[in-house]
């Protein structure tokens, strides 16, 4: 049974006061892709998505990616020590390798890990976020059993113009951006470059970790992305789009007083470089033939007076993708074929006994409106050459109750196969701890059930999902504090309420998310580590003629760092400020200060998080 905690029904104490008192954003007349790899309005989305658009980057005034994703309704993240440190994300309350993300609708995430370093993908070269809650592997294949979060970097339109900002804050932040974009004659094109430098915080804030060091701990990034699409006529274009970003990250490591002196530094590059043909042969058929190839590079090394040592290890993704939309009188069909070579390069004195696998997939998808009804029905078979055949299925339902109320229901299964590192990883020793990896772990399974009820008049959206996640194989880790080992867990369940909320009044906008969740393992009842059983989020914005001003809560409750339960982190609220000054048509002026009352707080287990901080940009970004 799905229980509610104290803390649960404070939370949606909160939510409901806010949603009879507060206002919020208008709704969203726009079109997304993620929800069923074809463009679709969001009014006839069956699934439960969000999205993030430019213009919200902009007012809000986010300094990273992570912080705005923190924000959004059934996601949690952790951080080991601040701006551009290990990130995870967890949707749903499901693992971290179980969410999917595209850039431009690639991966570029690591074979080893089998993660994205989400931390190094900037705001400024971001136009849109799409976010797809619940299982995708139908669609996707392997990785999405929580969800998708697709990435589209800044693409070329209009008229050519030049935009620029640079932005400082505390900690020694500064952040610079500049890129052109436009489109001339049959040529659309954009570039945007930037970079990031932080002074930081102590990565490991507990001073009795063998590996604290009261130094601050650094972080730079620069980046660049570029699109050119070349339109042959109004039905045919060709296009390449290039992303590379490349970060040092500073770390405390060590296991003794003397080691832990010196800091571990995490050089990583990642990179895509797409081609594509997209082709409009007639008024039935649309197809998009492409090729991309990623790279997640990652060189980690120590510096110290008796020894210096490195590490590297390099993922490189090769992936073909060819995909066909019908537009047919029983509906919009989707047909494709996909491939993917991955591999695993390191230096490691012990290599990995496995470090290449390639996944054939085919993929077909059916929608269809019929009046108040409508259906999607996706099916997809991955052939793993190391783990084999997968067939992975969904189908949805939405029933239009009436022209503002919408119910829907969906099933859907997905599956992750394994990461190397989970399967072959030599022994490492990390902060005292001693990690094992299993070269016997099986693939996740997952089997999902939700319903959902959605209500949107156009100026008031609020809906709410119930989802049941049952996962077989969750790859987990146990053991003690000083050794884990990687497992398979029998079965975790995943169930949970997820409330968003957006509205407009008076001139006051609102937007309010919360979930109530158990992730747990079933055989226990234990919470799977760093995930609560209630997090949410509020903000309210008015605008006062040149001035937009807004407010933010964002609050979650306990979290347990480990799988056994035993090392608790305390539930925290954050209030957040923001102000956007329109200097005129072309100039704008943003202040932010996060965590207003200095709140200290835990996202992971002795690392540091930051207090009070105040960042200030300007920005040049011509309206015409």
């Amino acid at each position: 049974m799905f229980r509610f905690s104290v803390g649960t029904i404070a939370l949606a104490s909160i939510f409901s006061t806010s949603i009879t008192a507060q206002a919020a954003d208008t709704r969203l007349e726009d079109t997304v892709v993620t929800a069923s790899r074809a463009e679709q309005k969001v009014t006839d989305v069956i699934g439960d998505i969000s999205i993030i658009t430019e213009e919200q980057i902009q007012k809000a005034g986010q300094t990273t990616l992570v912080e705005l994703l923190a924000m959004q309704p059934g996601i949690e993240t952790s951080s080991n020590g601040g701006v551009g440190k290990s990130t995870n994300i967890y949707i749903r309350g499901t693992n971290p390798t179980h969410t999917l993300i595209l850039v431009d609708g690639v991966r570029i995430s690591s074979a080893t890990t089998g993660e994205t370093a989400i931390q190094h993908i900037p705001l400024s070269q971001i136009e849109r976020v799409e976010i797809l809650r619940g299982p995708a592997s139908s669609m996707y294949g392997a990785d999405a059993i929580g969800g998708v979060i697709q990435i589209f970097t800044k693409s070329g339109k209009g008229s050519p113009k030049f935009n620029a900002s640079v932005g400082l804050g505390n900690y020694g932040t500064a952040i610079g951006e500049a890129g052109v974009n436009g489109r001339i004659n049959n040529t659309s094109y954009s570039l945007q470059g930037g970079a990031v430098h932080v002074n930081g915080i102590s990565t490991i804030k507990n001073k009795t970790n063998r590996a604290y060091n009261s130094d601050t701990d650094g972080y730079r990034n620069q980046n660049i992305s570029a699109k050119i699409t070349q339109h042959l006529s109004e039905n045919d274009e060709i296009g390449l789009n290039v992303l590379v970003t490349d970060s040092r990250s500073f770390n405390d490591s060590g296991s003794t007083a003397t080691t832990s002196r010196y800091d571990y530094f995490l050089d990583q590059t990642l990179s895509s470089y797409t081609v594509h043909s997209k082709n409009r042969f007639n008024q039935y058929w649309t197809s998009l033939l492409s090729f991309s190839k990623s790279t997640d590079d990652l060189s980690s090394f120590t510096k110290r007076p008796t020894s210096t040592s490195e590490s590297t290890f390099k993922t490189t993704q090769d992936q073909y993708l060819w995909q066909n939309t019908l537009t047919t009188p029983i509906g919009l069909v989707n047909l494709g074929v996909e491939r993917r070579e991955q591999k695993a390069d390191s230096n490691a004195t012990t290599p990995l006994l496995v470090n290449e696998r390639d996944i054939q997939s085919y993929f077909a998808g059916w929608q269809k409106r019929i009046d108040k009804h409508g259906f999607q029905v996706n099916l997809r078979n991955d052939d793993n050459s190391q783990f084999g055949n997968k067939t992975t299925g969904n189908a949805g339902y939405a029933y239009q109750i009436t022209s503002t109320l919408k119910a829907s229901a969906s099933i859907g299964t997905a599956f992750a196969a394994p990461t190397f590192n989970q399967l072959y990883s030599p022994t490492s020793i990390l902060q005292g701890i001693t990690y094992l990896s299993n070269p016997n772990l099986k693939p996740e399974e997952s089997r999902n059930k939700e319903i959902g009820l959605q209500y949107d008049n156009g100026r008031d959206f609020v809906s709410a999902t119930y989802y049941h996640n049952e996962v077989d194989n969750l790859i987990s880790r146990t053991g003690t504090r000083t050794l884990l080992q990687t497992i398979n867990i029998d079965q975790a369940v995943l169930r949970g309420l997820t409330l968003n909320f957006r509205t407009s009044l008076a001139g006051f906008k609102l937007a309010a998310n919360a979930d109530f969740q158990r992730p747990e393992n079933e055989a226990n009842g234990n919470l799977l580590p760093r995930r609560a059983k209630e997090h949410g989020f509020i903000s309210i914005s008015k605008n006062f003629n040149a001035w937009d001003l807004g407010g933010e809560i964002q609050s979650s409750g306990a979290r347990y760092n480990d799988a056994e339960n035993t090392v608790r982190m305390s539930g925290y609220t954050l209030v957040n400020f923001y102000t956007n000054y329109r200097i005129n048509d072309d100039w704008s002026l943003n202040a932010r200060v996060n965590n207003l009352f200095d709140r200290k707080y835990e996202l992971a287990r002795d690392y540091g998080t930051y207090g009070t901080n105040l960042f200030v940009s300007l920005r040049f970004s011509p309206s015409m």
